[in-house]
């Protein structure tokens, strides 16, 4: 198959929106030559990842065995680190940008502030807890409830980036894909790297797995997928 150019900055067209949806991420769906949906792509991948993954930490919560707790605990309390950095991510790089072009990235901003609230609950209660009698059914329904405002919420982050299309010029956006890049090998050094690719990954659909993250080989891809025991992303 012939390789196909990247479009230039000059060739995109200006001012468009973007028609990226949660459920058709994939290489057949989009057109990843295009560099303002390569750029967007990244909000839309993880944004799956904590969805399902909060889903997960809520159906599991229920049914943990004593032996299984500690891994457990583990896994749900490094899902809220992750859905903690992606607000932090897009209230201190992304939003501040784009709200120079559509001022309502400022109410998204403050829209985080009470999902803060609710992570820092669950994060207590998972720091005190042993799931036994009732507890785990608690723990189980603030899962679910936090999973269904985080829904709402990342969909309308998502529309608003549709929206937003190609009006942040692409030579702004670049420097704001470093400071992720930057942000992302940092954060990783806290729980190692190996942990933080396989959670990703499981995290991925397999159309999703086939794009990102890019440069991977699918043997290692493999391996990393089969290394652990990530029980509760099933």
């Amino acid at each position: 198959m012939a390789a196909t150019a990247t479009l230039s900055v000059e060739e995109v067209p200006q001012g468009e929106s973007l028609a990226l949806h949660k459920d058709h991420i994939s290489a057949n769906e989009l057109d990843l030559k295009d560099p303002y949906v390569s750029a967007s792509l990244g909000l839309f991948v993880i944004h799956n990842v904590i969805r399902r993954n909060l889903a997960a930490c809520a159906r599991n919560a229920k049914t943990v065995k004593p032996s299984d707790l500690t891994p457990f605990v583990f896994y749900a309390t490094y899902t809220l680190y992750v859905l903690e950095d992606q607000l932090e991510s897009v209230d201190t790089i992304w939003f501040p940008k784009f709200a120079e072009y559509d001022e309502r990235f400022k109410e998204q901003v403050a829209a985080h502030a009470p999902l803060r609230e609710s992570v820092s609950a669950l994060q207590a209660m998972l720091k005190s807890t042993t799931l036994q009698d009732n507890v785990g059914t608690q723990v189980s329904d603030a899962f679910e409830q936090l999973g269904q405002k985080v829904e709402a919420q990342f969909d309308t982050e998502e529309n608003l980036v549709n929206e937003l299309g190609r009006r942040v010029p692409i030579n702004e956006i670049r420097p704001l894909e470093k400071q992720q890049e930057a942000r992302r090998m940092s954060q990783a050094k806290t729980y190692g790297q190996l942990w933080t690719a396989v959670y990703l990954l499981r995290g991925l659909d397999p159309k999703e797995r086939a794009i990102f993250p890019p440069g991977i080989p699918k043997l290692v891809v493999s391996g990393m997928l089969t290394a652990g025991a990530l029980q509760f992303r099933k």
